[in-house]
Formats: structure tokens, C-alpha cells, sequence
């Protein structure tokens, strides 16, 4: 497992403001549980939060978001992947 490969899907949210934030999610996640799913299922006054403890948290409100457009394929390294895991 400590070799495996991890492909993350990157997507880009586009806001009302013109704003564009990059989050990924792995590859492999579930349709019910995939970023896409929960923003469409999501009430309009639920706030969404992006981000990690290195880059920073992006606090981003359904009623903002304009679309989702999807990015690259991106492979995940080993260290990432451990932070991920670790809920960093």
C-alpha cells in the first residue's frame, strides 16, 4: 500500500466574483461522496472549506459558486498522500 499510486482529480471552482479555486479529490472517491455530488446536493446557504494547513483555508459559499470545471489527472506523492491521510 505505502507504494501505491494515488491519482487525484483536480477541479476548479469558478465564483460569481470571477475568483477560480483549485481542489483535488482522489480519483477513486465514491460519485456519492465526490466534491461534484456534494456541491450539487448542498443547500444554498452551506458554506464549503478548501484548502490545508500549509496553503490556507478558503471558506466559499454554495450561493457563490458560479460552476465547477474540471482540471488534470494528477498523481499524488508519497508525501501528500501521507498528510491527506493524516487529515492535513
Amino acid at each position: 500500500m505505502e507504494n501505491d499510486i494515488v491519482m487525484l482529480q483536480e477541479y476548479l471552482i469558478h465564483l460569481l466574483d470571477g475568483t477560480i479555486i483549485s481542489c483535488c479529490e482522489d480519483y477513486e472517491t465514491p460519485n456519492e461522496k465526490s466534491i461534484v455530488n456534494r456541491i450539487k446536493k448542498a443547500e444554498p446557504t452551506q458554506v464549503f472549506v478548501i484548502g490545508d494547513p500549509f496553503g490556507g483555508y478558503k471558506y466559499v459559499p454554495k450561493s457563490s459558486i458560479l460552476y465547477l470545471e474540471t482540471g488534470n489527472i494528477i498523481e499524488e506523492d508519497s508525501m501528500s498522500r501521507k498528510l491527506r491521510e493524516l487529515d492535513y
